[in-house]
C-alpha cells in the first residue's frame, strides 16, 4: 500500500513537469520593434512631416509666452495698475489660446499614431505567428506589457521579428 502511495504522489509530481517540458515560449519588445523597424521609423518620420511644423509654431508660441511673462515681471513696478492688469490678462488668453491648440494637436497626433500602429502590430502579430509555427513555440509573449518579471535573453524573438518585417515591407 506504500508503495501505491509513493508511485501515486511521484505520478503526479512528475505530470507538470512532463506538460511544462513540451512547452516553449519567446518574447518580443514591440516598443523595440517599432522604433527599430523599417515601417516603425518611416511612420514616425511620417509623423514628424505631419505635424512638425505644428509643434515647432506651439514651441515658439511657447517661448515667446515665457519672455513676455519675463518681461512683465521686470518691468511690472514702472507699470500703472491698468497696464499690468491689461498685460496680465493679455499673457492668459494667450496661454489659454495655445493649450487649446496643444491640445488639438495632441489629439489629431494620437488619432494619426493609434492608426499607423495598428497597421504595424497586425503585421508583427501576423510575423510572431509564422514565427512561432516554424519554431513549435507555444506561446509568444510582449516583454513590457507581459506582467513578466524574468525571462531569459535566449528567448528574445524581437530582432528576428524586426528582420521578417523589414523583408516583408520590402516584397
Amino acid at each position: 500500500m506504500k508503495q501505491l502511495l509513493c508511485l501515486l504522489a511521484l505520478f503526479v509530481l512528475s505530470a507538470p513537469t512532463s506538460a511544462a517540458e513540451g512547452a516553449t515560449m519567446g518574447y518580443v519588445d514591440l516598443d523595440k520593434v517599432l522604433k527599430e523597424s523599417d515601417m516603425g521609423r518611416e511612420a514616425t518620420a511620417e509623423l514628424e512631416k505631419k505635424f512638425g511644423g505644428d509643434q515647432k509654431s506651439i514651441a515658439d508660441e511657447e517661448q515667446a509666452i515665457r519672455q513676455l511673462q519675463q518681461t512683465l515681471r521686470r518691468d511690472q513696478a514702472l507699470m500703472s495698475q491698468a497696464e499690468l492688469d491689461k498685460r496680465t490678462a493679455e499673457g492668459q488668453q494667450r496661454v489659454m489660446e495655445l493649450q487649446k491648440k496643444a491640445a488639438a494637436l495632441q489629439k489629431a497626433v494620437a488619432a494619426d499614431q493609434s492608426g499607423m500602429l495598428e497597421e504595424i502590430l497586425a503585421l508583427t502579430q501576423g510575423v510572431a505567428s509564422e514565427l512561432a509555427k516554424e519554431k513549435k513555440l507555444s506561446a509568444i509573449f510582449e516583454r513590457t506589457r507581459s506582467g513578466l518579471l524574468y525571462i531569459e535573453d535566449s528567448l528574445n524573438l524581437t530582432d528576428e521579428i524586426i528582420k521578417r518585417l523589414n523583408a516583408q515591407k520590402k516584397k
